[in-house]
């Protein structure tokens, strides 16, 4: 579902949902048109209901109950300036029966929320494609993305995307750090976290990844990912 916004001179596109499937005739349009917001205005809008994966809520369990049943090892943010914001919630996933994924929120003293979601790859075996001409951006040197997604009632969420060695990580801002000029500030955050330990070094190497005639990777059936009943919102 897509909405059209048009004031005076501009013509906005509004994206809902996940957008037209590859390969059909509006998947390149739109995606053109999304372009070329982003380069002139630094974000994309999108509908209200898109920010919702942002949010994790409230974690039902206490945080040491979660992080002990974890087949990883999180980083340590003890050093870091995470660790001078109260913590909001904690929530593991599973993905298809390893516990694999964690989400930490923080609250910052300005009342913004910042969540931090790291996946051990090693330990679930998936694996992530990135196209490195959509990784402008550096975190400590690996190639990462900025995405920044404005609805038009005022909600925003800005995350940065980045993989190292084996673990997926994903840091959240609940603000839009284009306009209120935040981006540096964000950045010096995911640059604060130190490098992961992989739950599995003997991991066997894997194959690489084919693409498909749409320019898409080509995966195995993709794993399941659950949040356990403790865990829900």
């Amino acid at each position: 579902m897509y909405a059209a916004l048009s004031s005076q001179e501009e013509f906005q596109t509004v994206r809902c949902g996940l957008g037209p499937p590859p390969g059909t005739s509006e998947f390149a349009a739109f995606n053109a048109r999304r372009d070329a917001e982003v380069q002139r205005v630094g974000y994309e809008t999108v509908c209200e209901a898109n920010l919702a994966r942002y949010d994790i809520g409230l974690g039902l369990l206490p945080a040491a109950v979660v992080l002990s049943s974890l087949d990883f090892r999180p980083v340590d943010l003890a050093a870091t300036p995470f660790n001078s914001f109260p913590s909001v919630a904690t929530v593991a996933e599973t993905v298809s029966g390893v516990r694999s994924r964690l989400y930490r929120s923080f609250k910052m003293p300005d009342g913004h929320i910042l969540t931090l979601f790291e996946d051990d790859m090693s330990a679930d075996g998936t694996h992530v494609y990135r196209k490195p001409e959509d990784e402008p951006e550096r975190v400590n040197g690996l190639p990462a993305r900025l995405d920044v997604l404005q609805a038009p009632g005022g909600k925003a969420v800005s995350f940065i995307s980045w993989v190292e060695s084996r673990r997926s990580y994903e840091l959240w801002l609940d603000a839009n750090v284009v306009l209120e000029k935040r981006k540096t500030q964000l950045f010096a955050l995911a640059s604060s976290i130190p490098k992961s330990i992989p739950a599995r070094t003997d991991e066997p190497q894997s194959a690489p990844v084919k693409l498909g005639p749409d320019g898409m990777p080509v995966f195995p059936e993709p794993p399941q990912f659950i949040r356990t009943p403790g865990d829900q919102r």
